[in-house]
């Protein structure tokens, strides 16, 4: 399990952290869970056709202690297939709103950003995150 914790510069963890696992090209999201009580969200993507042998069938990111989870809606004209795309990962300072500046910096106490081709852009306020390659 790699363990990643808020604070550190997000542009090192995602993907370069990753080394190859490249979620924006080689994985398509497939959803994710909130657990109330728990307080932990988990989002989830697997392996496409331009995934690399090696590289694992599946991606887990899971963010524990949340305080915070909101969602920006997709954009109805969007085709289906843009969900499963995503485009950037960055964060924003807890009190901006989820469309100003996302920042490759996430400290602690900033809000996690996960933006989709499709405009659907879930927000997530947590203590850390793992990456566990499944």
């Amino acid at each position: 399990m790699q363990r990643l914790r808020l604070g550190w510069r997000l542009a090192r963890l995602w993907p370069h952290r990753f080394g190859e696992l490249r979620p924006h090209n080689c994985f398509d999201f497939v959803g994710f869970t909130y657990d109330v009580a728990a307080r932990t969200a988990s989002l989830r993507w697997i392996a496409n056709e331009y995934a690399t042998t090696g590289q694992p069938r599946s991606l887990l990111v899971e963010m524990r202690g949340v305080s915070h989870l909101s969602a920006t809606p997709r954009n109805p004209e969007m085709p289906l297939s843009e969900d499963s795309c995503l485009s950037v990962v960055g964060g924003v300072e807890a009190s901006e709103p989820t469309a100003a500046r996302i920042n490759s910096d996430v400290p602690a106490g900033w809000h996690f950003v996960f933006t989709f081709m499709s405009g659907f852009v879930p927000r997530i306020g947590a203590e850390s995150v793992c990456l566990l390659p499944q």
